[in-house]
């Protein structure tokens, strides 16, 4: 198989692929060492990259599921939909039931209904939402990715010393920067969710009706 003309989408490469590789490097660490890991990955031969690439593809989509479950166990099905359940119940959200009843011939209740109405007619009017989807889901990733990040971080301490006074110093300022890194991703999945469902109603209202169009032909 010609890997050359496998098409690798944005979504794919950060939000799939990236997130796969950096578990592969932390089991990696994690099982061998910082030092042997340092060594031992400039020597992959092409075909073993093209292997580490298709296992972390794998990995990755398994860590997006992972993680979608998750959230809507523990913060609800509706969390990474708040933005647009908040516009919907906005004065914007009354404007929005108003125009597609208009275009419709009836009203729609369900926001995600609405949501996928006006993504369908924006069209390519905001071509930059896959781009933010895509930056909300690499983040969430990195959020988990975090999380399992105390094995490499611990195993990287416990070969830089033997000594207690040494590695306890180490190992809570490992825990800080994890805890620090998870917040900062959890904020930026929220902001990219937010950047790429909100745009999609503002855009569809700021598009003119079609009968308004032809009126001003007229």
């Amino acid at each position: 198989m010609d890997l050359s003309k496998l098409k690798v989408e944005v979504y794919d490469l950060l939000a799939v692929i990236v997130p796969g590789v950096l578990v592969i490097c932390e089991y990696w660490v994690s099982l061998r060492g910082w030092a042997k890991f340092a060594q031992t990955l400039p020597l992959l031969t092409g075909t073993a990259f093209s292997v580490l690439l298709m296992v972390a593809f794998v990995l990755g989509t398994l860590l997006q599921e992972t993680a979608d479950l998750t959230i809507k166990h523990f913060w609800g099905k509706r969390y990474l939909r708040m933005e647009r359940d908040r516009v919907w119940e906005s004065q914007t959200g009354n404007q929005l039931r108003v125009r597609i009843g208009t275009q419709l011939g009836h009203e729609v209740e369900d926001v995600d209904v609405a949501f996928d109405y006006c993504l369908t007619k924006i069209g390519g009017a905001f071509s930059k939402r896959d781009l933010f989807l895509a930056h909300a889901d690499f983040a969430r990733s990195l959020v988990f990715v975090c999380s399992i990040g105390i094995a490499p971080l611990s195993r990287v301490i416990f070969d830089l010393s033997s000594h207690a006074g040494i590695r306890l110093p180490l190992g809570f300022a490992a825990v800080l920067a994890l805890s620090a890194a998870t917040r900062i991703f959890w904020s930026r999945m929220l902001r990219f969710r937010a950047l790429s469902e909100s745009p999609v109603f503002h855009t569809y209202l700021a598009q003119p009706l079609a009968g308004s169009v032809a009126a001003g032909v007229r």
